[in-house]
């Protein structure tokens, strides 16, 4: 099989979020798959020539051919700007607008014509304008959240009334765009099963797979011989979500935790800490913020508990399977765990209000068994449903689907 794999952004190195889903999906097709991906480039993850050329021969190893592109706003400040001021003026999305690119589009159209592509897989739904019209080849689409959900959310809890008309708008475009473009694929991959109700509401007829996130279950592995009594978040605070986590947690739910427990500790893992965090991170020593860090599981093995504040997000996190693995007891928001078929005191201890989160953290702090038990059933449940492996296969068969639909007469 030959795949033609657009992605939004490079998919390395390989830590966190789309990059981690994109690289290991990538890896493990291409032990029996042809693979030519396109993508583009963001410079706050590959900036220099160095970092690109190191990413192009690690991709290589299991692609085909690796091409790169600008991603246009992302080149000047002044290009930034014009990027939003065409989204405000236009009905399209401002991924959409920001993933305009005249050499992607040949790019795409050279492939589908000379590479023997059987199928043309689309890794987000912004860059769905670059499918050829009335394409042969089978087509598939990655919904890595329901992106008109998460702007919602991400609406939600702006306090600046100009980014929250900004936001609610384009949330509102989003949805036209999901419902007009999702049924003309011929699948529409999505994280979960919530996910897939959400998109059928919105885009009903569109032909949905669920194909959930996974994790490295050899990379991930359980060792608590170095538990300290602290509390670990991991995330990049180059996205809103991870940003909005850290600092709810840190104003709403440290106090309550650290009233009974004044010696816990609680690391900040990922790149880009804002500066209201660093400042919280001055005033208090008990907080740690890395930045960005090679290898978070040194950081990880230290922490007794793992914890997902999130009030944003969609899909499936993949930051919580990746903790699970590492047999981390965990206390989650909802919304942190939506989308794994996790059981609430089996799995994981599930908390939203922060009195409700605090009291869930500060029990698990004073029960080494508890938090053991917890992480070995969590630890269990990813080994036999949530490796990168399975995943992949998931993937293959949505692939194979789609191509035996198309051989069908109609």
């Amino acid at each position: 099989m030959t795949i033609l794999f657009l992605s939004q952004i490079v998919p390395y190195p390989p830590h966190g979020g789309v990059l981690q889903r994109g690289y290991n999906l990538l890896r493990e097709l291409g032990r029996t798959a042809r693979i030519h991906l396109l993508a583009f480039v963001h410079p706050d993850v590959l900036p220099t020539h160095e970092a690109r050329e190191e990413s192009r021969q690690r991709l290589q190893e299991f692609c085909a051919t690796v091409e790169y592109f600008e991603l246009w706003p992302k080149t000047s400040r002044v290009n930034h700007a014009a990027a939003l001021g065409a989204a405000l003026c236009s009905s399209e999305p401002f991924s959409v607008v920001a993933h305009r690119s005249a050499a992607f589009r040949q790019a795409v159209a050279a492939h589908v014509q000379s590479s023997g592509v059987d199928v043309i897989h689309v890794d987000t739904i912004a860059l769905a304008p670059f499918v050829p019209v009335h394409c042969a080849q089978p087509t598939l689409l990655t919904h890595h959240n329901i992106e008109s959900k998460l702007m919602a959310r991400r609406a939600s809890v702006e306090p600046r009334s100009a980014a929250k008309w900004f936001l609610k708008r384009e949330a509102a475009k989003l949805r036209a765009y999901e419902a007009a473009v999702s049924p003309t694929f011929d699948v529409n991959v999505v994280m979960s099963t919530q996910d897939e109700a959400a998109l059928l509401a919105m885009a009903p007829g569109s032909r949905t797979a669920v194909v959930p996130n996974g994790v490295d279950i050899e990379y991930f592995t359980a060792d608590r011989s170095h538990e300290t009594p602290a509390l670990i978040y991991t995330g990049g605070m180059n996205m809103f979500a991870n940003r909005d986590a850290v600092m709810f947690f840190l104003k709403e739910i440290w106090p309550l935790i650290t009233r009974d427990q004044p010696d816990v500790r609680f690391y900040a893992v990922g790149q880009d800490p804002p500066r209201e965090l660093q400042a919280l991170a001055a005033a208090d020593s008990r907080i740690t913020v890395t930045g960005f860090v090679d290898d978070i599981r040194p950081f990880v093995r230290k922490a007794a508990v793992y914890v997902v504040p999130l009030r944003v997000g969609g899909g499936t996190r993949l930051k919580v399977l990746d903790a699970m693995a590492s047999g981390k007891a965990m206390v989650s928001t909802s919304i942190g765990c939506e989308g794994i078929d996790v059981r609430d005191g089996e799995h994981l201890v599930v908390a939203d209000a922060p009195d409700a989160f605090a009291r869930a953290t500060r029990e698990l702090l004073q029960s080494p068994q508890r938090r053991a038990d917890l992480g070995d059933a969590a630890r269990r449940f990813v080994v036999g449903r949530y490796s990168w492996r399975t995943i992949a296969g998931q993937l293959v068969e949505a692939y194979s689907s789609t191509l035996a639909a198309r051989k069908v007469p109609a």
